[in-house]
């Protein structure tokens, strides 16, 4: 018998492979959440046709701690990809805050303009 986690990956992964089948603005933002969670980004935006996912990041914390962070010094990088949903799909953890932010995603994105089947799994 599979243990939750493993329900809740098994159910990531079918919610990837959707998402980059039908490519709408939901599927997007899930794209972005799940890029910018496992890379802990500020943000995150894919490009399709170039094959190309752009992630900001701040730079290193100053040794003021009373500095707060400021979008303008975002350090940027690009990472090409051959296969997004294999990309995603490798973006994949176990951990209970994984488990967690999953079970989010899921509840919101998992019935994207469709009924919810009977498969589905609740968060």
């Amino acid at each position: 018998m599979k243990n939750q986690e493993q329900l809740v990956q098994e159910e990531m992964r079918k919610l990837i492979t959707k998402s980059c089948a039908t490519h709408n603005s939901e599927y997007y933002n899930f794209q972005k959440s799940l890029l910018k969670f496992f890379f802990g980004a500020i943000d995150a935006t894919i490009d399709y046709d170039e094959q190309t996912i752009m992630l900001w990041n701040s730079k290193p914390m100053s040794s003021d701690a009373i500095k707060l962070y400021d979008i303008n010094e975002a350090v940027s990088a690009k990472v090409a990809y051959t296969n997004l949903e294999e990309t995603l799909k490798g973006c994949l953890e176990s951990g209970a805050k994984q488990l967690r932010f999953y079970k989010t995603l899921l509840f919101h994105y998992n019935n994207v303009k469709e009924d919810i089947g009977t498969d589905a799994i609740s968060a």
